[in-house]
């Protein structure tokens, strides 16, 4: 195999990175690793996979790295006509069909592989992305369709390929070991095992060559010193493999849980005292960048703006941070200005240059995060960035049955006859297309003025080779109808008119691009996310077909992916259901959307699925002697134990949404035991919640519904009437319920569970509402303004 060289001299212990930060036992199974003399280092790019978590250390130079080979790596992708497929071929996911036509002999992840690997004594290359990955697509055309590596790894290895969005528990238990080990992790993720499924050595994109690798280790040398070590060495591995498995799995020994009576206000306080201090004014984001949405973060400040018990500046603190940053989300390059919705993260500190990835899971949780902040601030824009992520979502990402899908690409065709793909070619714009789509001359000044575009390109500058996006641009505002009607000599009506106008015809040009990639999986847990959103939207907007929208999404999932008899969910579907059983975010997000679904409709099918749902959840889930949820079930497939998460990433963990659909569901069915469980839920990582508040913004959230009497909002009405639902969805409260005593099916439902629903009538056939605190309610309002009086004594 060419460009495998001895570097023996440039090597240094895999593990000497993590030593200083390792926990005892886990720094003395990796500090003994000395021998194997392969160098591990923290990727110069933060894990180069453009879809990092939003909380893993990043630096600025490092992601000019990422940036140059972003815009300069687009190999053919489409087979080759002589190309034969692989094993994969035959696999559901579309991530491992992307690798079927490679001349690497791939296995999906399972007992065959491990078996092969243990019959012929190989090691395992585990190799771990998704689909929409961009930088899963740059190691699939450097390495991965070279024939010459190829060879390499199927003469030496045996190699797995798995989607992490398919089988999230294989990636969070190896991920972790590799962020354990260096301080940073991201896709692809690439971790060697033994034939037993120990892992002992991993990282993220490894570069072919020293050109690429711009100082780093390259594929091949790292593939080279690998097999010397297993061959001269295979006992010490086989040992060390063990001793790590051990260290880590000491690691998900939950530490003690916090008390509950330390569970108070206080914490939220001091949760927005540390938001911030890590707040950036100037590019109204936390850190310095890359930006991330963290939609978690935005809702739970908008929230705990509204807490009455609060002190009124960390309030004023919390909306200004949350709201100024929406600002910024809904004007810069993240957003996609002409078909809606968001990318998934921009690469420089002020949210000019995205990433062009749409992930289903940011549309979904951005829109509630403008929800929360259209209530609070009444700012139309805010309602507007959620109407216009909703219409991408239902006509981009919705299966014709209802369902959802996962994600589109970054990379698309310039053109229907180009052999290449480019990150951004479907959203970009030189003036010259501008021209073109536009014809008209007046109307191309005001749209480069409007959206910061130059002759040259607008990409940012400072440590970013952009040579690739040169002549190109971003859409992004900058300038104000004000300002705009000042230069062109107009009324900001006639601006707004005319940028419409700009926006329309650049949709229906962008429309002849080719399209990115979709990722047509339907994952259930992001489909309640999606649930949860449009269901919200309903009530906010007072939007019917978003409702049944909804309620489409989820009998796709209740007739395709679930199994009424156990009472138990498939992960995901792709033509067909898969194989796969779903995890415990799968539970949790859906259980959300079901909860929320029911409060847009008054069907108490969602409610009472959403109970079934969640009984499943804790007998397979919960752990019932420290509390909350682990993330999986244990089983001989996986060495790792089965761990629970607290942090939030990208999206919420189980935790934090479960405790608060227990809180939820506890005061719709009056079950005590789900009410303990919420709290147990919080309570067990109080202490992390102090220690790091900012990583937990969703489980905080669910702390303000545990510490907080919740609020019943009860509407006794006819049906039709919805005068007081309008005024029950058009107030800001962070542990409120809405339950509908509508003389039909809802109130008889209820009225098993509760007592009061059932004489909860409306009075002289007027609709009528009572808001009540943990059951003790005031006395009825008996008129819209009433009610929207009760409601604002609440936040005020």
């Amino acid at each position: 195999m060419k460009n495998v060289k001895d570097h023996r001299s440039d090597y240094k212990s895999p593990y000497a990175v993590f030593a200083s930060k390792a926990p005892t036992a886990l720094h003395h199974a990796l500090t003994q690793l000395t021998p194997l003399s392969i160098m591990l280092e923290r990727p110069a790019n933060g894990g180069v996979s453009r879809a990092m978590p939003p909380h893993t250390p990043i630096s600025l130079a490092g992601f000019a790295a990422t940036l140059l080979l972003a815009f300069s790596l687009n190999a053919e992708e489409r087979p080759s006509p002589d190309a034969k497929p692989n094993r994969l071929i035959h696999e559901q996911s579309p991530y491992l069909q992307q690798h079927a036509y490679n001349p690497v002999d791939w296995f999906a992840w399972g007992d065959e592989a491990f078996d092969k690997a243990k019959a012929e004594n190989k090691l395992v290359l585990l190799s771990i992305g998704y689909s929409t990955c961009h930088w899963c697509h740059v190691m699939n055309r450097e390495s991965f369709s070279n024939p010459e590596t190829a060879a390499y790894l199927n003469a030496n290895f045996v190699c797995i390929k798995v989607d992490r969005e398919e089988r999230p528990d294989v990636d969070r238990v190896y991920m972790n070991f590799v962020q354990q080990l260096t301080g940073g992790g991201g896709w692809p993720l690439n971790v060697w095992l033994t034939p037993d499924r120990k892992p002992f050595y991993g990282g993220t994109y490894f570069p072919p060559d020293e050109k690429r690798g711009i100082g780093r280790s390259t594929f091949p040398d790292v593939l080279a010193r690998i097999q010397e070590t297993w061959t001269s060495e295979p006992e010490k591995v086989l040992e060390q493999s063990s001793q790590i498995v051990e260290a880590l799995n000491g690691l998900t020994q939950q530490a003690s849980a916090g008390s509950d009576n330390d569970l108070n206000l206080s914490v939220i306080e001091a949760a927005i005292d540390a938001f911030g201090i890590t707040f950036n004014k100037r590019n109204s984001t936390f850190g310095r960048g890359p930006n991330f949405p963290s939609a978690a973060n935005l809702s739970f400040l908008l929230k705990a703006s509204v807490v009455k018990e609060l002190d009124a500046s960390k309030k004023q603190d919390a909306q200004r941070m949350a709201l100024q940053i929406l600002d910024r989300i809904s004007q810069g390059g993240i957003r996609d200005h002409i078909g809606g919705g968001f990318h998934r993260y921009t690469v420089d500190g002020e949210w000019k240059l995205p990433h062009f990835e749409k992930m289903l899971y940011d549309q979904a949780t951005l829109v509630n995060a403008y929800i929360d902040a259209w209530l609070l601030a009444r700012d139309p824009n805010y309602r507007q960035q959620a109407l216009d992520t909703l219409e991408y979502i239902h006509r981009d990402l919705r299966h014709d049955q209802g369902g959802f899908f996962s994600a589109e690409d970054a990379e698309s065709y310039e053109s229907r006859d180009a052999a290449e793909k480019r990150e951004g070619a479907f959203y970009v714009w030189s003036l010259a297309e501008l021209a073109d789509a536009l014809k008209d001359d007046d109307l191309i000044a005001l749209a480069t003025a409007y959206f910061t575009m130059r002759e040259e390109g607008n990409a940012p500058t400072g440590g970013f080779n952009t040579e690739e996006l040169d002549s190109y641009n971003t859409l992004r505002i900058e300038r104000s109808f004000a300002d705009l009607a000042i230069e062109f000599e107009c009324s900001e009506p006639e601006i707004s008119q005319q940028i419409e106008t700009i926006k329309a015809r650049l949709f229906k040009a962008r429309a002849a691009r080719p399209r990115p990639h979709l990722d047509d999986k339907i994952i259930t847990a992001w489909n309640g996310l999606a649930i949860s959103a449009f269901a919200r939207a309903a009530q906010v907007f007072d939007q019917p077909s978003y409702a049944e929208t909804a309620s489409q999404a989820a009998s796709f999932i209740k007739s395709n992916l679930f199994n009424a008899e156990t009472g138990q969910l498939i992960r995901l579907f792709r033509d067909a259901p898969s194989t796969v059983e779903a995890f415990s975010d799968d539970y949790g997000y859906l259980i959300q959307g079901l909860i929320d679904l029911y409060e847009a409709t008054a069907n108490p099918e969602w409610l009472d699925w959403a109970n079934t749902l969640q009984k499943t959840q804790i007998a397979l889930f919960y752990d019932a002697e420290k509390g909350g949820f682990f993330g999986f079930q244990a089983t001989d497939e996986i060495v790792f134990n089965p761990s629970k998460s607290s942090f939030d990433g990208a999206i919420p963990t189980s935790n934090s949404i479960s405790a608060k659909n227990l809180a939820r569901l506890g005061q719709f069915f009056d079950n005590s035991d789900y009410t303990d469980k919420a709290l147990q839920t919080v309570s067990a990582f109080l202490p992390e919640i102090r220690q790091s508040p900012t990583r937990m913004p969703a489980l905080l959230d669910a702390a303000l519904f545990v510490i907080k009497k919740p609020i019943q909002i009860v509407i006794a009405s006819k049906p039709g009437d919805d005068s007081m639902t309008k005024i029950a969805n058009n107030t800001l409260l962070p542990n409120r319920l809405l339950l509908h005593a509508d003389a039909g099916a809802s109130q008889q439902f209820l009225g098993q569970h509760l007592e009061f629903i059932r004489s909860a009538i409306s009075i002289d056939g007027q609709a009528t509402a009572y808001v009540c605190e943990n059951f003790v309610c005031q006395l009825p309002a008996r008129s819209p303004e009433a009610l929207e009086a009760q409601l604002k004594g609440l936040v005020e």
